[in-house]
């Protein structure tokens, strides 16, 4: 399977958040240059993900997954398909491990 085409897609999808983070800071310091403070734009005053420990435990949990899948199919010369099919797995438990956290707030 040819994966060269997630390199043009992954660049364009970079720069498309790097012009939105640009034009947020823009959006967000004109408005409080002007004073110009609406409900429209109490989105660019939202908490971060720094703010919030068990997204970015939602992320570990996965690309942890995914590195052990990687590992896994590695050493043990796994086909492709399951290789796709079991990286799949552990996504989803990890969402699930991360549901039930959440859920529990641990």
């Amino acid at each position: 399977m040819d994966l060269g085409f997630l390199v043009p897609v992954a660049f364009f999808a970079m720069i498309v958040w790097i012009v939105k983070i640009i034009s947020d800071n823009k959006i967000r310091k004109r408005a409080l240059e002007n004073g110009n403070l609406n409900q429209s734009l109490k989105y660019l005053w939202q908490q971060s993900y720094a703010n919030k420990p068990l997204q970015n435990i939602k992320w570990a949990i996965i690309f942890i997954g995914i590195g052990t899948v990687i590992l896994i199919s590695h050493f043990f010369v796994l086909a492709e398909a399951v290789a796709i099919g079991l990286t799949t797995i552990v996504v989803a438990t990890a969402l699930l491990i991360y549901y039930k956290m959440e859920k529990n707030k641990c």
